[in-house]
């Protein structure tokens, strides 16, 4: 390939390859289905696409108008493809946002790492390391939230009572979505997105609300 060596060419897929698995690594911990593997392909893709379009034309005559950019800007919109399929609604939650996003970072570092950028792809690797860890690390209790769902027999004033134990334990309730078709006859299904500092909180409402008679079950899942 004109216009490049054979070593910066392998340099730069391999920063792209890194910095995307970077990125993977704290998906993978976080057992998300787009982690180590799926970040670094990502990454390694842009570059390629990346280089190719920088390098690849370099025989076409020069009367001709090639934008080397046209090609790295398309990443852009591919990649959408590959985030839309990390995002899940289930109920009232909307997981796979922020796998999405690293996603598209990713794409984007490949790109930058395919141009030769290397200062600027690693600055962008940090900047999203320090987004998606450091500010986690933070404990912000607006950051940490859960969707805390109980099932119960309607008629029994259970409503104000999960309300009232998660203020309690100074979880502070948001979005409210109550489901009565699904739940079966004469039951009630609540699901409540809550920020909590610590899930022992939930454990010990959790444990309120299983010692009575009319709640069926209780559960909750990390909104991510």
């Amino acid at each position: 390939m004109e216009g490049i060596s054979t070593l910066d060419l392998v340099g730069r897929v391999a920063l792209a390859v890194a910095l995307g698995a970077l990125i993977g690594l704290e998906r993978e911990a976080r057992d998300h289905p787009a982690g180590l593997r799926t970040h670094a392909l990502v990454a390694a893709g842009a570059a390629l696409f990346t280089m190719a379009g920088a390098y690849g034309f370099a025989d076409i005559p020069t009367s001709t108008n090639v934008d080397p950019a046209r090609v790295a800007a398309q990443v852009a919109t591919g990649i959408g493809f590959i985030g839309a399929g990390a995002i899940l609604k289930i109920g009232m939650s909307v997981r796979g946002l922020t796998t999405a996003a690293t996603l598209w970072m990713s794409a984007a570092l490949g790109v930058a790492a395919g141009a030769g950028a290397y200062v600027l792809a690693a600055v962008g690797a940090a900047a999203v390391l320090a987004v998606v860890v450091g500010l986690r690390a933070l404990k912000l209790p607006f950051l940490d939230r859960v969707i805390f769902t109980v099932e119960y027999a309607r008629g029994h004033g259970t409503l104000g009572t999960i309300m009232s134990e998660l203020e309690r334990v100074g979880g502070r309730p948001g979005r409210l979505r109550i489901t009565d078709e699904s739940a079966g006859e004469g039951s009630r299904r609540v699901s409540i997105r809550v920020s909590v500092r610590d899930e022992s909180d939930l454990e010990r409402v959790a444990g309120v609300l299983r010692g009575r008679p009319e709640v069926h079950w209780v559960h909750w899942d990390r909104d991510v």
